[in-house]
């Protein structure tokens, strides 16, 4: 990981680095590495295989092997789960490194692969840290919430998330707490499913009041797409196919 004002230099002939699957790099804002066309590749006892080139030297810049070789980068702080486990759990994530606000100070992603459980349990219903965004790949489940907890869950700042697996409601009360500027975005495929009938709330992050009336999620949407869009001022507007599969 390289940190702002710090820099890793590129002294290689061929401007090619080898990584072992397990291992991730992270360039956070104002951190430099190398040169941009610099190759990121993984390697095992076959030789090098899949990779990914720099575009820019500067951060926010991630770059991760997965455990089956294969290689995911972006321009942003990036956590990828690749064990089911916690959020705040360090084997949870690539690299043994869970999300903490000095590295989140600028904004991180959240990604988790297929076949991955993530639980917000440990969280206890407030999502504290900058959380940019949350891709749930197809396949993988984030389990949203604290188990026989009624306070429901509070994201408090701005938060995209991108629904292509299943998002599990496991709290057993409470709203999904959003605020301004979020997107809540299940794709085709992904689903949304809760014990209970679950609402979105917004509300205003700088006073904590609630702004309008809640949105009925029921207790599942499945068999479309659904997309509820927060604009700055707290008003919404819901699209998709799977709006007709709400189950209340």
């Amino acid at each position: 990981m390289v940190r702002s004002g710090g820099m890793i230099e590129d002294q290689t002939s061929n401007k090619n680095f080898l990584f072992p699957s397990n291992s991730i790099m992270t360039i956070l804002s104002g951190g430099r590495f190398a040169a941009a066309g610099t190759i990121l590749q993984t390697y095992n006892s076959n030789g090098p295989g899949a990779s990914a080139t720099l575009s820019s030297a500067s951060g926010p810049f991630t770059c991760g092997v997965l455990p089956d070789g294969s290689v995911q980068s972006y321009n942003s702080v990036t956590f990828i789960a690749i064990k089911s486990g916690g959020f705040t759990s360090a084997g949870t994530f690539l690299g043994g490194v869970a999300p903490s606000s000095d590295v989140c100070s600028a904004g991180c992603a959240i990604r988790v692969a297929a076949g991955i459980m993530l639980s917000t349990a440990d969280l206890n219903g407030v999502m504290t840290l900058s959380i940019n965004s949350i891709y749930i790949s197809l396949g993988a489940t984030l389990q949203l919430g604290t188990p026989g907890s009624s306070n429901g869950f509070k994201f408090s700042s701005a938060i995209i998330l991108h629904i292509f697996g299943q998002m599990l409601f496991v709290a057993s009360g409470g709203n999904i707490m959003l605020p301004p500027n979020s997107n809540f975005d299940i794709a085709a495929g992904g689903a949304f499913s809760s014990s209970i009938s679950t609402n979105i709330q917004i509300f205003n992050p700088l006073t904590g009041l609630n702004i309008g009336s809640p949105q009925i999620l029921g207790t599942s949407i499945t068999g479309g797409t659904f997309t509820l869009s927060v604009g700055e001022s707290g008003s919404f507007q819901l699209n998709g196919t799977g709006m007709k599969n709400f189950r209340k």
